[in-house]
Protein backbone atom coordinates (compact mmCIF):
# COMPACT_ATOMS: atom_id res chain seq x y z
CA UNK A 1 0.00 0.00 0.00
CA UNK A 2 1.53 3.41 -0.95
CA UNK A 3 2.39 5.75 1.93
CA UNK A 4 -0.13 8.38 0.74
CA UNK A 5 -2.98 5.84 0.96
CA UNK A 6 -1.84 4.80 4.43
CA UNK A 7 -1.84 8.47 5.52
CA UNK A 8 -5.45 8.76 4.37
CA UNK A 9 -6.45 5.51 6.09
CA UNK A 10 -5.04 6.48 9.49
CA UNK A 11 -6.29 10.07 9.31
CA UNK A 12 -9.78 8.71 8.65
CA UNK A 13 -9.59 6.89 11.98
CA UNK A 14 -8.56 10.04 13.86
CA UNK A 15 -12.00 11.44 14.84
CA UNK A 16 -12.73 8.33 16.87
CA UNK A 17 -9.28 8.00 18.46
CA UNK A 18 -7.30 8.88 21.68
CA UNK A 19 -4.55 7.33 23.77
CA UNK A 20 -4.21 4.65 26.43
CA UNK A 21 -1.50 2.06 26.62
CA UNK A 22 -3.09 -0.35 29.05
CA UNK A 23 -3.20 -4.05 28.12
CA UNK A 24 -3.01 -5.42 24.59
CA UNK A 25 -3.24 -3.06 21.59
CA UNK A 26 -6.78 -2.99 20.13
CA UNK A 27 -7.51 -4.92 16.96
CA UNK A 28 -9.06 -2.98 14.07
CA UNK A 29 -12.51 -4.52 14.63
CA UNK A 30 -12.42 -3.60 18.35
CA UNK A 31 -11.39 0.04 17.97
CA UNK A 32 -14.88 1.58 17.85
CA UNK A 33 -15.65 0.26 21.35
CA UNK A 34 -12.28 1.08 22.91
CA UNK A 35 -13.22 4.17 24.95
CA UNK A 36 -10.74 4.52 27.84
CA UNK A 37 -12.80 6.14 30.61
CA UNK A 38 -9.90 6.64 32.99
CA UNK A 39 -10.94 8.66 36.08
CA UNK A 40 -7.57 10.42 36.18
CA UNK A 41 -8.32 11.87 32.74
CA UNK A 42 -12.11 12.14 32.60
CA UNK A 43 -12.63 13.79 36.01
CA UNK A 44 -10.15 16.67 35.43
CA UNK A 45 -11.57 17.21 31.94
CA UNK A 46 -15.14 17.46 33.21
CA UNK A 47 -14.11 19.62 36.19
CA UNK A 48 -12.32 22.09 33.90
CA UNK A 49 -15.35 22.42 31.62
CA UNK A 50 -17.83 22.82 34.50
CA UNK A 51 -15.68 25.44 36.26
CA UNK A 52 -15.21 27.44 33.07
CA UNK A 53 -18.89 27.47 32.10
CA UNK A 54 -20.01 28.21 35.66
CA UNK A 55 -17.55 31.09 35.88
CA UNK A 56 -18.72 32.54 32.56
CA UNK A 57 -22.33 32.34 33.76
CA UNK A 58 -21.51 34.25 36.95
CA UNK A 59 -19.52 36.84 35.03
CA UNK A 60 -22.44 37.38 32.66
CA UNK A 61 -24.85 37.76 35.57
CA UNK A 62 -22.66 40.58 36.88
CA UNK A 63 -21.44 42.19 33.68
CA UNK A 64 -24.08 41.40 31.07
CA UNK A 65 -24.68 38.71 28.47
CA UNK A 66 -21.87 39.97 26.25
CA UNK A 67 -19.12 39.01 28.69
CA UNK A 68 -16.57 36.64 27.13
CA UNK A 69 -18.47 36.68 23.86
CA UNK A 70 -16.36 34.85 21.30
CA UNK A 71 -14.12 33.29 23.96
CA UNK A 72 -16.42 30.49 25.08
CA UNK A 73 -16.54 28.74 21.66
CA UNK A 74 -12.74 28.78 21.51
CA UNK A 75 -12.37 27.21 24.94
CA UNK A 76 -15.05 24.60 24.26
CA UNK A 77 -13.43 23.72 20.92
CA UNK A 78 -10.08 23.28 22.66
CA UNK A 79 -11.71 21.15 25.35
CA UNK A 80 -13.36 18.91 22.73
CA UNK A 81 -10.06 18.40 20.89
CA UNK A 82 -8.30 17.59 24.17
CA UNK A 83 -11.03 15.11 25.11
CA UNK A 84 -10.76 13.42 21.71
CA UNK A 85 -6.99 13.15 22.13
CA UNK A 86 -7.03 11.75 25.67
CA UNK A 87 -10.35 9.99 26.20
CA UNK A 88 -11.38 8.47 22.87
CA UNK A 89 -10.26 5.34 20.97
CA UNK A 90 -7.24 7.31 19.70
CA UNK A 91 -5.68 6.72 23.12
CA UNK A 92 -5.55 2.90 22.97
CA UNK A 93 -4.71 3.04 19.26
CA UNK A 94 -1.46 4.73 20.28
CA UNK A 95 -0.30 1.47 21.80
CA UNK A 96 -0.49 -0.18 18.35
CA UNK A 97 0.53 2.65 16.03
CA UNK A 98 3.28 5.19 16.55
CA UNK A 99 1.49 7.37 13.99
CA UNK A 100 -1.67 7.42 16.14
CA UNK A 101 0.44 8.36 19.16
CA UNK A 102 1.99 11.22 17.16
CA UNK A 103 -1.43 12.42 16.00
CA UNK A 104 -2.57 12.52 19.61
CA UNK A 105 0.40 14.63 20.66
CA UNK A 106 -0.12 17.10 17.83
CA UNK A 107 -3.79 17.51 18.77
CA UNK A 108 -2.82 18.23 22.38
CA UNK A 109 0.06 20.64 21.73
CA UNK A 110 -0.76 22.38 18.45
CA UNK A 111 -4.60 22.47 18.45
CA UNK A 112 -6.11 22.08 21.94
CA UNK A 113 -3.54 24.21 23.84
CA UNK A 114 -3.84 27.42 21.74
CA UNK A 115 -7.65 27.19 21.69
CA UNK A 116 -7.75 26.82 25.48
CA UNK A 117 -5.43 29.83 25.87
CA UNK A 118 -7.55 31.94 23.51
CA UNK A 119 -10.58 31.02 25.64
CA UNK A 120 -9.01 33.05 28.52
CA UNK A 121 -9.95 30.59 31.30
CA UNK A 122 -8.35 32.33 34.30
CA UNK A 123 -11.11 34.83 35.12
CA UNK A 124 -14.01 32.35 34.65
CA UNK A 125 -12.33 29.71 36.80
CA UNK A 126 -11.71 32.25 39.57
CA UNK A 127 -15.34 33.39 39.47
CA UNK A 128 -16.51 29.77 39.57
CA UNK A 129 -14.96 29.40 43.03
CA UNK A 130 -16.96 30.18 46.20
CA UNK A 131 -16.84 33.88 47.10
CA UNK A 132 -14.72 33.23 50.20
CA UNK A 133 -12.06 31.46 48.09
CA UNK A 134 -12.02 33.91 45.19
CA UNK A 135 -9.89 36.67 46.67
CA UNK A 136 -7.21 34.36 48.14
CA UNK A 137 -7.05 32.45 44.84
CA UNK A 138 -6.71 35.68 42.89
CA UNK A 139 -4.03 36.93 45.28
CA UNK A 140 -2.13 33.67 44.88
CA UNK A 141 -2.50 33.79 41.08
CA UNK A 142 -1.60 37.44 40.52
CA UNK A 143 0.12 38.28 43.82
CA UNK A 144 3.62 39.50 44.48
CA UNK A 145 5.08 36.05 45.10
CA UNK A 146 3.91 34.66 41.77
CA UNK A 147 4.81 37.76 39.78
CA UNK A 148 8.49 36.84 39.10
CA UNK A 149 7.47 33.33 38.04
CA UNK A 150 4.75 34.62 35.72
CA UNK A 151 7.12 37.18 34.20
CA UNK A 152 9.74 34.51 33.57
CA UNK A 153 7.34 32.01 32.01
CA UNK A 154 5.65 34.68 29.88
CA UNK A 155 8.89 35.49 28.07
CA UNK A 156 8.69 33.92 24.57
CA UNK A 157 12.29 32.64 24.72
CA UNK A 158 11.80 30.92 28.08
CA UNK A 159 8.45 29.43 27.05
CA UNK A 160 9.92 28.17 23.75
CA UNK A 161 12.92 26.54 25.41
CA UNK A 162 10.71 24.91 28.05
CA UNK A 163 8.36 23.45 25.45
CA UNK A 164 11.23 22.36 23.20
CA UNK A 165 12.90 20.57 26.10
CA UNK A 166 9.72 18.58 26.79
CA UNK A 167 9.14 17.66 23.13
CA UNK A 168 12.71 16.68 22.32
CA UNK A 169 13.43 14.86 25.60
CA UNK A 170 10.35 12.62 25.37
CA UNK A 171 11.28 11.60 21.82
CA UNK A 172 14.59 10.13 22.95
CA UNK A 173 14.18 6.36 22.43
CA UNK A 174 14.74 5.40 26.09
CA UNK A 175 12.25 7.93 27.47
CA UNK A 176 9.68 7.39 24.73
CA UNK A 177 9.66 3.62 25.10
CA UNK A 178 9.23 3.99 28.87
CA UNK A 179 5.81 5.53 28.17
CA UNK A 180 4.78 2.30 26.40
CA UNK A 181 5.66 0.23 29.47
CA UNK A 182 4.70 2.53 32.34
CA UNK A 183 1.43 4.40 32.84
CA UNK A 184 3.20 6.79 35.22
CA UNK A 185 5.73 7.72 32.54
CA UNK A 186 2.93 7.97 29.99
CA UNK A 187 0.94 10.34 32.22
CA UNK A 188 4.07 12.44 32.87
CA UNK A 189 4.68 12.70 29.13
CA UNK A 190 1.15 13.92 28.44
CA UNK A 191 1.18 16.33 31.38
CA UNK A 192 4.49 17.88 30.29
CA UNK A 193 3.30 18.23 26.69
CA UNK A 194 0.04 19.92 27.72
CA UNK A 195 1.46 22.19 30.44
CA UNK A 196 4.46 23.42 28.43
CA UNK A 197 2.27 23.90 25.34
CA UNK A 198 -0.17 26.06 27.34
CA UNK A 199 2.75 28.11 28.71
CA UNK A 200 4.17 28.44 25.18
CA UNK A 201 0.91 29.61 23.59
CA UNK A 202 0.08 31.84 26.55
CA UNK A 203 3.43 33.62 26.20
CA UNK A 204 2.77 34.18 22.49
CA UNK A 205 -0.98 34.88 22.36
CA UNK A 206 -1.80 36.58 25.68
CA UNK A 207 -3.14 39.73 24.06
CA UNK A 208 -0.60 40.11 21.26
CA UNK A 209 1.36 42.90 22.95
CA UNK A 210 3.25 44.66 20.17
CA UNK A 211 6.66 44.83 21.87
CA UNK A 212 6.70 41.02 21.89
CA UNK A 213 5.18 40.21 18.53
CA UNK A 214 8.58 39.97 16.89
CA UNK A 215 9.81 37.57 19.56
CA UNK A 216 6.60 35.55 19.22
CA UNK A 217 7.02 35.16 15.45
CA UNK A 218 10.64 34.04 15.95
CA UNK A 219 9.50 31.55 18.62
CA UNK A 220 6.93 30.09 16.24
CA UNK A 221 9.54 29.81 13.50
CA UNK A 222 11.98 28.05 15.83
CA UNK A 223 9.27 25.65 16.98
CA UNK A 224 8.33 24.86 13.40
CA UNK A 225 11.99 24.18 12.56
CA UNK A 226 12.72 21.73 15.38
CA UNK A 227 9.37 19.91 15.24
CA UNK A 228 9.47 19.75 11.44
CA UNK A 229 13.10 18.66 11.54
CA UNK A 230 12.30 15.85 13.97
CA UNK A 231 9.38 14.79 11.77
CA UNK A 232 11.61 14.81 8.69
CA UNK A 233 14.22 12.63 10.43
CA UNK A 234 11.53 10.13 11.41
CA UNK A 235 10.25 10.09 7.82
CA UNK A 236 13.56 9.52 6.04
CA UNK A 237 15.08 7.14 8.60
CA UNK A 238 15.75 3.64 7.25
CA UNK A 239 15.35 1.95 10.64
CA UNK A 240 12.64 2.17 13.33
CA UNK A 241 13.57 4.31 16.33
CA UNK A 242 11.20 2.72 18.83
CA UNK A 243 11.32 -1.07 18.93
CA UNK A 244 8.87 -1.43 21.85
CA UNK A 245 5.94 -1.33 19.42
CA UNK A 246 7.09 -4.66 17.99
CA UNK A 247 4.88 -5.88 15.16
CA UNK A 248 1.64 -4.34 16.47
CA UNK A 249 1.32 -2.19 13.32
CA UNK A 250 1.00 -5.33 11.17
CA UNK A 251 -2.68 -5.69 12.12
CA UNK A 252 -3.23 -2.30 10.48
CA UNK A 253 -1.40 -3.17 7.28
CA UNK A 254 1.80 -1.34 8.15
CA UNK A 255 5.38 -2.36 8.87
CA UNK A 256 7.07 -0.68 11.88
CA UNK A 257 9.14 1.48 9.53
CA UNK A 258 6.10 2.55 7.52
CA UNK A 259 4.26 3.41 10.74
CA UNK A 260 7.22 5.56 11.80
CA UNK A 261 7.31 7.28 8.40
CA UNK A 262 3.62 8.09 8.70
CA UNK A 263 4.20 9.52 12.19
CA UNK A 264 7.02 11.66 10.82
CA UNK A 265 4.79 13.02 8.04
CA UNK A 266 2.10 13.94 10.59
CA UNK A 267 4.63 15.83 12.72
CA UNK A 268 6.43 17.36 9.77
CA UNK A 269 3.55 18.70 7.64
CA UNK A 270 0.11 18.95 9.30
CA UNK A 271 1.78 19.56 12.66
CA UNK A 272 3.40 22.75 11.36
CA UNK A 273 0.05 24.22 10.26
CA UNK A 274 -1.08 25.79 13.57
CA UNK A 275 2.34 27.39 14.14
CA UNK A 276 2.36 28.86 10.63
CA UNK A 277 -1.20 30.15 11.02
CA UNK A 278 -0.37 31.79 14.35
CA UNK A 279 2.73 33.45 12.86
CA UNK A 280 0.70 34.83 9.94
CA UNK A 281 -1.92 36.22 12.34
CA UNK A 282 0.76 37.94 14.43
CA UNK A 283 2.44 39.41 11.34
CA UNK A 284 -0.94 40.65 10.07
CA UNK A 285 -1.51 42.39 13.40
CA UNK A 286 1.97 43.85 13.19
CA UNK A 287 1.25 45.29 9.73
CA UNK A 288 -2.12 46.62 10.88
CA UNK A 289 -0.51 48.40 13.82
CA UNK A 290 2.17 49.87 11.58
CA UNK A 291 -0.62 51.52 9.61
CA UNK A 292 -2.17 52.65 12.88
CA UNK A 293 1.05 54.42 13.82
CA UNK A 294 0.42 56.85 10.97
CA UNK A 295 -2.77 57.85 12.75
CA UNK A 296 -0.98 58.57 16.06
CA UNK A 297 -0.86 62.33 15.40
CA UNK A 298 -4.62 62.40 14.81
CA UNK A 299 -5.11 60.39 17.99
CA UNK A 300 -3.01 62.86 19.95
CA UNK A 301 -5.02 65.79 18.58
CA UNK A 302 -8.24 63.98 19.50
CA UNK A 303 -7.01 63.37 23.05
CA UNK A 304 -6.13 67.04 23.33
CA UNK A 305 -9.58 68.10 22.16
CA UNK A 306 -11.28 65.72 24.57
CA UNK A 307 -9.11 66.88 27.48
CA UNK A 308 -9.76 70.53 26.58
CA UNK A 309 -13.49 69.86 26.54
CA UNK A 310 -13.41 68.40 30.03
CA UNK A 311 -11.08 70.99 31.57
CA UNK A 312 -12.70 74.05 30.00
CA UNK A 313 -16.29 72.96 30.55
CA UNK A 314 -17.13 74.00 26.98
CA UNK A 315 -20.36 72.08 26.81
CA UNK A 316 -19.30 68.58 25.80
CA UNK A 317 -22.04 66.25 27.02
CA UNK A 318 -21.68 62.59 28.02
CA UNK A 319 -22.73 61.28 24.62
CA UNK A 320 -20.25 63.53 22.84
CA UNK A 321 -17.44 62.43 25.15
CA UNK A 322 -18.33 58.78 24.60
CA UNK A 323 -18.34 59.27 20.84
CA UNK A 324 -14.94 60.99 20.90
CA UNK A 325 -13.48 58.31 23.19
CA UNK A 326 -14.72 55.51 20.92
CA UNK A 327 -13.23 57.18 17.85
CA UNK A 328 -9.87 57.51 19.61
CA UNK A 329 -9.66 53.94 20.85
CA UNK A 330 -11.73 51.83 18.47
CA UNK A 331 -13.63 50.52 21.50
CA UNK A 332 -17.15 50.67 22.92
CA UNK A 333 -17.91 52.57 26.13
CA UNK A 334 -20.77 50.29 27.21
CA UNK A 335 -18.74 47.14 26.66
CA UNK A 336 -15.88 48.82 28.50
CA UNK A 337 -18.01 49.13 31.63
CA UNK A 338 -18.65 45.37 31.55
CA UNK A 339 -14.99 44.55 30.84
CA UNK A 340 -13.81 46.67 33.78
CA UNK A 341 -16.01 44.59 36.09
CA UNK A 342 -14.87 41.31 34.56
CA UNK A 343 -11.18 42.06 35.03
CA UNK A 344 -11.67 43.55 38.49
CA UNK A 345 -10.05 46.93 37.69
CA UNK A 346 -12.02 48.55 40.51
CA UNK A 347 -10.10 46.58 43.13
CA UNK A 348 -7.05 48.81 42.45
CA UNK A 349 -8.55 52.00 40.92
CA UNK A 350 -11.32 54.44 41.71
CA UNK A 351 -13.47 54.51 38.57
CA UNK A 352 -16.55 56.66 38.16
CA UNK A 353 -19.78 54.86 37.24
CA UNK A 354 -18.53 51.41 38.30
CA UNK A 355 -20.20 50.15 41.51
CA UNK A 356 -17.64 49.19 44.14
CA UNK A 357 -14.70 50.57 42.12
CA UNK A 358 -13.01 52.48 44.93
CA UNK A 359 -9.54 50.94 44.94
CA UNK A 360 -6.64 53.04 46.20
CA UNK A 361 -3.71 50.95 44.96
CA UNK A 362 -3.52 52.69 41.59
CA UNK A 363 -4.42 56.24 40.51
CA UNK A 364 -7.99 57.46 40.12
CA UNK A 365 -8.99 57.06 36.47
CA UNK A 366 -11.55 59.87 36.25
CA UNK A 367 -10.19 62.64 34.05
CA UNK A 368 -7.43 60.51 32.51
CA UNK A 369 -8.04 62.20 29.16
CA UNK A 370 -6.73 65.48 30.59
CA UNK A 371 -3.36 64.04 31.60
CA UNK A 372 -0.21 64.24 29.51
CA UNK A 373 1.17 60.80 30.31
CA UNK A 374 -0.10 57.30 31.09
CA UNK A 375 1.49 55.93 34.28
CA UNK A 376 4.18 58.56 33.88
CA UNK A 377 5.90 56.65 31.07
CA UNK A 378 3.79 56.87 27.87
CA UNK A 379 2.40 59.86 25.97
CA UNK A 380 -1.36 59.87 26.44
CA UNK A 381 -2.77 58.49 23.17
CA UNK A 382 -5.50 55.96 22.53
CA UNK A 383 -3.13 53.33 21.16
CA UNK A 384 -0.72 53.78 24.06
CA UNK A 385 -3.52 53.32 26.59
CA UNK A 386 -4.58 50.09 24.85
CA UNK A 387 -0.95 48.89 24.95
CA UNK A 388 -0.66 49.74 28.63
CA UNK A 389 -3.85 47.86 29.57
CA UNK A 390 -2.69 44.76 27.66
CA UNK A 391 0.97 44.61 28.68
CA UNK A 392 1.87 47.02 31.51
CA UNK A 393 4.95 45.09 32.60
CA UNK A 394 6.25 44.82 29.07
CA UNK A 395 6.32 48.64 29.06
CA UNK A 396 7.32 49.30 32.69
CA UNK A 397 8.69 46.09 34.30
CA UNK A 398 8.56 47.54 37.83
CA UNK A 399 4.94 48.66 37.71
CA UNK A 400 2.57 47.28 40.34
CA UNK A 401 -0.16 46.82 37.74
CA UNK A 402 -0.67 43.09 37.09
CA UNK A 403 -0.87 41.49 33.67
CA UNK A 404 -4.48 40.26 33.49
CA UNK A 405 -4.29 38.73 29.98
CA UNK A 406 -6.66 41.38 28.57
CA UNK A 407 -7.55 40.81 24.92
CA UNK A 408 -7.09 43.65 22.46
CA UNK A 409 -10.85 44.02 22.00
CA UNK A 410 -11.46 44.27 25.76
CA UNK A 411 -8.52 46.67 26.15
CA UNK A 412 -9.98 49.00 23.54
CA UNK A 413 -13.39 48.89 25.25
CA UNK A 414 -11.82 49.65 28.66
CA UNK A 415 -9.78 52.50 27.16
CA UNK A 416 -12.93 53.97 25.58
CA UNK A 417 -14.78 53.93 28.92
CA UNK A 418 -11.86 55.49 30.80
CA UNK A 419 -11.40 58.28 28.26
CA UNK A 420 -15.11 59.10 28.46
CA UNK A 421 -14.92 59.68 32.23
CA UNK A 422 -15.26 63.36 33.24
CA UNK A 423 -12.68 65.06 35.42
Amino acid sequence: MPVARRVTAVMALAPGTAMAHDGEPPAPHDLAGAWPLEPGVVVPLLAALVLYLLGVRRLRQRAGSGAFQGRVPLFVAGWVVLALALASPLHPLGSALFSAHMLQHELVMAVAAPLLVLGQPVAPVLFALPAAWRQPAGRWTFGRRMRPVAELLSHPLVATLLHAAAVLAWHLPALYESTLRSEAAHAAQHASFLVTAIIFWWALLRGGARPRRGAAVIALFVTTVYTGGLGALLTVSETPWYTAYGDAAAAWGLTPLEDQQLAGIIMWMPGAGPYLLAALMLVAGWIRDAGGARRSRAHAIGIGCLALAWTSGCGTDGEGAAYAAERLTGGDVKRGSAAIRIYGCGSCHTIGGIPGAGGLVGPELDGLAARSFIAGVLPNTGENLVRWIQDPRGIAPKTAMPDLDVSEKDARDIAAYVYALPR
